[in-house]
Formats: structure tokens, sequence, C-alpha cells
């Protein structure tokens, strides 16, 4: 079998693939044997009819379709991997010539990533938020603290934030209604758009009213009054409040404790989310829009199948992992949806500054990758070589490291700041210590979990 490339156009690479009459004969006949077992033919015990009686009930190019059929996708895959090319979905196969006789050619559609270009990225600055709590967000805690705390006291005050008011109103309009003794917090959810802003400030016995919004412009008219009204009453804020609410014995010490706090939980949101960042900045430079469905795709399947892996290792059960984690099926699709298209555009966008950078994966680097594999699979370099060029695999190393190097780039070549302007280094964005150990220990794993799936499939096949 031979294989080259005819053609790229429009995100799609077409392959030619031949093959030589006398290379397709031994599949002709394997393909005989195959029908010969499961056909039924009067007279004769399954496999024992001979050819020509099978040929009068089949057809005389039976066999030869069977097995362009059954091999056609064993050479398309072959073809891909020769040829170093990265499919993004399924590709679609047709035979040009050779369907009933002399050399085979097929035709091998395959939908690539599409080429994208980055430029003008000379000056680029990712800006994160602030891990650093301000005074204003310890101290907007403190009053949650202070709130869940409080009581509430019958009030012939103003209505504020916290209140909890009785309502008397009637809706009219687009909306119809009428409400006795309605309860609602004041900073809850409103009933209707408006409300909140609408009693803030009157008393017991006060009246409102104001308009509500509709479909279009329709428009609903609310008016009430205010019935009752209950006051949030406080905790003085000192140091009787700290140890009250805490196992701290003074005030200092609470906001010391809850501005740690803080702090950790933003540098987690940090950490989780700096690679969406850099994607989407280096998505808007490179004027990237449009993502492909098949990659989108092809990321969001290799998500869930980690995701399963790695509840699968645990013990858990994907029901009991929903579970616990309190997560509804449609809500875990929808974050796979979402790490999918952002993994795709990262995918594209580093993939082009590889190209604009030439940070390709050097021979040294590949070396490398080899042998961490091999170490992994507890087999020699050359055998761990020879199986990543087999499976396809090597293009796949090839283009990850390729999207390291560019990762590198970044970090050393772009400013990282935080809302505040101060400069962020590496290690307090992603929260490693990033070693060559630890790359290759992290690249290596990815293959050994690819190598797994296709052992797997192999098994189901050969079943």
């Amino acid at each position: 079998m031979q294989s080259k490339i005819d053609q790229i156009e429009n995100g799609q690479i077409k392959l030619l693939v031949e093959v030589a009459e006398e290379e397709l004969a031994a599949d002709i006949e394997r393909a005989y044997v195959k029908v010969a077992r499961q056909a039924r033919i009067p007279g004769f015990r399954p496999g024992k009819a001979p050819r020509r009686v099978l040929e009068s009930k089949l057809g005389a190019g039976f066999a030869r379709l069977e097995a362009i059929n059954d091999n056609a996708p064993k050479w398309g895959d072959l073809a891909i991997v020769e040829n170093e090319v990265e499919p993004i979905a399924t590709p679609a196969l047709k035979v040009l010539k050779g369907e009933e006789e002399g050399d085979l050619e097929i035709e091998v559609t395959v939908t690539v990533r599409p080429e994208v270009r980055i430029e003008a990225y000379g000056d680029l600055t990712f800006e994160f938020p602030s891990s650093v709590p301000s005074d204003e967000d310890v101290d907007a805690q403190i009053e949650r603290l202070r709130e869940a705390l409080g009581t509430l006291e019958e009030s012939e005050d103003e209505v504020s934030e916290g209140s909890v008011v009785t309502l008397d109103f009637v809706v009219n309009g687009a909306s119809e209604g009428d409400y006795t003794d309605y309860v609602y917090r004041v900073g809850a959810s409103e009933p209707f758009v408006g409300l909140k802003d609408a009693v803030v400030g009157k008393k017991v016995g006060d009246s409102f009213d104001f308009e509500v919004d509709g479909d279009g412009d329709e428009k609903s008219q609310v008016k009430g009054a205010i019935k009752g009204h209950q006051a949030l009453v406080k905790a003085e804020l000192n140091d009787d409040f700290a140890s009250d609410v805490s196992e701290f014995e003074t005030l200092e010490e609470l906001r010391k404790d809850i501005r740690d706090n803080l702090e950790s939980f933003h540098l987690s949101n940090l950490r989780n989310g700096w690679r969406s960042i850099v994607a989407n900045k280096l998505a808007e430079v490179a004027e990237l829009t449009v993502l492909p469905e098949g990659l989108v795709q092809m990321e969001y399947e290799n998500i869930s199948h980690n995701l399963s892996h790695r509840i699968e290792s645990t013990g858990l059960s994907l029901n009991k992992y929903l579970e616990l984690t309190q997560t509804t099926i449609e809500q875990l699709s929808t974050q796979i949806a979402n790490e999918a298209i952002l993994e795709s555009r990262l995918d594209l966008v580093l993939r082009a500054l590889v190209v604009a950078e030439d940070l390709e994966a050097t021979q040294e680097q590949i070396d490398k990758e080899v042998e961490a594999v091999a170490a992994s699979w507890r087999v020699g370099t050359d055998e761990a070589l020879e199986r990543l060029k087999s499976s396809g695999q090597l293009v796949t190393v090839k283009a990850n490291l390729g999207k390291r190097n560019a990762i590198d780039w970044l970090f050393e070549n772009a400013s990282f700041v935080d809302s505040k302007g101060t400069p962020l280094t590496r290690s307090e964005i992603t929260g490693e210590v990033v070693t060559d150990e630890v790359e290759d220990s992290v690249e290596a794993g990815d293959v050994v979990e690819v190598e797994e799936v296709a052992a797997v499939d192999a098994e189901a096949s050969e079943e």
C-alpha cells in the first residue's frame, strides 16, 4: 500500500491511497473464506460451498467488495499515520477506481484543524484578577457574619438592607395579581424587579408604586403599602463578636483569618482560570471567533473519557460521583462542553504561536519524551518510538511539545499582571514549579492513557 497527500483546502486534506492488485489478492481470499463461513447455501454445510456456487448466488465480485469494505478503514488509518496528519473527525473514504478489477485507488478526506495566524502580539499583556483581598472584601465577609447572626425586631424606623417587611400590593397590566401579607426580606430575590428600591427608606404605613417591564412594550403597575417592618439588629463589632463566631479571641485575629481565606480562594480561582484568560486573549489577537465543530467534539470526548477514567480509579460509580459533587448529569455535561471549548481555543492559538515563533519540538525534546514514555511502558526506547509511530501518536507528542514551548515562550516574553498592575510570576499564576521531570511525567502519562485506549479498542475488534 502506498499513500500521498493529494490536496489541501478548506480545512481538509485529501490522501490518495493505492493498493496493488497483488496485495489485494490475499485480502480477497480472506474475504471469500469469511463469507463462505457465514453464508447459508442449501445442500452445503457452512464454509463448504464451492466458490462458483457462492459467486452464482452473491455475484462474481462479492469477495473483492467485501475485502475493500473490510480493509478500507485500515488503509485510511495507515495513510493518515504515514503522512502525519492529525484528524479532528472521522475520515471519509471513497473508492476512485479498482472496485471491480486492477489496482485499487481510495481517496481519504480528513478534516483537520484550520490554519490560524497570529500577528501583532509583540507587547502581549495578560491581566488577571488580583489575589490580594481589599479591606472592603474583608469587611463584606464580616458583615455577612453579622447578618447571619443578627436578630429581627419590630421597628418603626426606615426600611433598609436586611429588613423583613410585610406587604399588601396589587399588580395590574401585563401581569395580574393581588398579594396580601407578603413577606419580603430586603436584598433577597425580588418577586418583581424594582421592589427593593420601592420599599427602602419607607416606614410602616407608607405606600409605594413602581412599573415592571414585561415582554415587548408591555408593562405592569405594582401598587401597595408596608404593613409591618422587622429591622435586622446586628451584633456589635468587637472581640466578643469574634469569639462568638469563631475560634479566635480578637476581632483582629478574625479579620486576618478571613483575609487569608479570601487570598487562598482568589489564588485558587487564578490557578483554575489562567488558561482561559491566556486562550481568550490570544484568540482575540488571532481574531479566532469560530471553532471547528469536530475539534470541540473531539476535546469533549477526550475530557469525558479522562474524567470517567479518574472516577473509575477511585472506585466510584458515575451516580455516586454526581451525588458527592452535588452535580446533575446536565450540569456535568455543560462543564465538560465549556472545558472542550476552552481546550479547543487554546490548542489552536498555541499551535499558531508555535508557527509564528518557530517553536516546534527539537529532536532533543522528542528523544527525551520518547525515553520518558519508554520508561512508563517499561520497554526499550526503540520499541516505544515504533509504537508511537505506528499508532500515530508521535505527531501528537510533537504537537504537545510545541505547545509546551509556546507556553514557555509566553511566560518569558509576555507581561502577566493583576488588576492592580502588580507583576505576577509563573509560579503565582499556575501554582506549580515547572521542572523537566514533572513535564515528562505529565506528557508520558497522557500517551500511556491513549495507548491503553488503543489496546482496549484492539481487543474489542478482535472479539
